[in-house]
């Protein structure tokens, strides 16, 4: 495998099909079978509120009114979102699959969210919500209005002073984390948000793990992360279990 092959969200596997979504051919029929056994309702499909197709009511989960689609992976999809009771804008993540999510899939989400509402850090986005709605876990968090590191850096070359305060600010926000037992383990330009004035916002715990938890999330013998920033004893267990070293690595 490739230092750049992508992974299956789910199982760890290589992919050789990038437009697959994230997920493998074993996955995705996986998936399928699920959809073909309960029912297709509740996929998620790609919502803008530009759409000429989209419905004349808004669409509502609980409490938030979905405006736009702001990303989506194998496993999540984040929606731009407003949430009624409050009159806010928020990012809102949901399961892609919904209610048809492997049971690997919905601990992994319940996790995520659980490990980000534990940390209250000015360069950690919040967590605000984590709730369901007719079978759908769902998780609402601080809306940053920006966008990530890796499109800013693949538009221009970062002069070294900038990359250099941005790691700074970054490195007390992991510190932090690993001060309250959570380990990120995706770090990467992606995960990262420069807001609008400038500072970055660490974000995507979709891979995060408690000190204080024995049991991985990941499936045994499978490698869950990114390949170009992911430490030795990830991508082989046998060299030695992840840790704070790990975070510093991808750093």
């Amino acid at each position: 495998m490739t230092a750049n092959a992508p992974i299956c969200e789910e199982c760890g596997g290589a992919l050789n099909a990038p437009e697959l979504r994230g997920l493998c051919p074993y996955c995705l029929f996986g998936m399928g079978v699920r959809m073909t056994s309960q029912g297709t309702d509740g996929i998620l499909a790609p919502f803008t509120v530009d759409d000429p197709d989209r419905p004349e009511r808004p669409r509502r989960l609980s409490d938030y009114e979905l405006l736009s689609e702001i990303a989506r992976g194998g496993m999540g999809v984040v929606y731009r979102a407003r949430q009624i009771s409050l009159g806010r804008i928020v990012a809102l993540k949901m399961l892609l699959f919904g209610r048809f999510s492997s049971d690997q899939f919905i601990r992994r989400f319940k996790a995520e969210a659980e490990a980000a509402a534990a940390l209250q850090h000015p360069n950690i986005v919040a967590i605000h919500e984590i709730g369901e709605h007719d079978g759908q876990p769902f998780f609402s968090m601080e809306y940053v209005e920006g966008r990530d590191l890796g499109e800013i850096v693949s538009d221009r070359s970062m002069p070294s002073r900038e990359a250099a305060g941005h790691l700074h600010v970054l490195a007390r926000a992991v510190h932090y984390a690993h001060q309250r037992g959570v380990l990120h383990r995706d770090l990467k330009p992606s995960n990262v948000l420069i807001d609008g004035l400038g500072r970055p916002r660490l974000t995507d715990f979709g891979l995060a793990k408690r000190f204080d938890h024995d049991v991985s999330l990941s499936t045994t013998g499978k490698i869950l992360g990114s390949p170009s920033y992911m430490p030795p004893e990830q991508a082989a267990p046998k060299q030695g279990p992840v840790s704070p070293a790990s975070d510093v690595y991808s750093l």
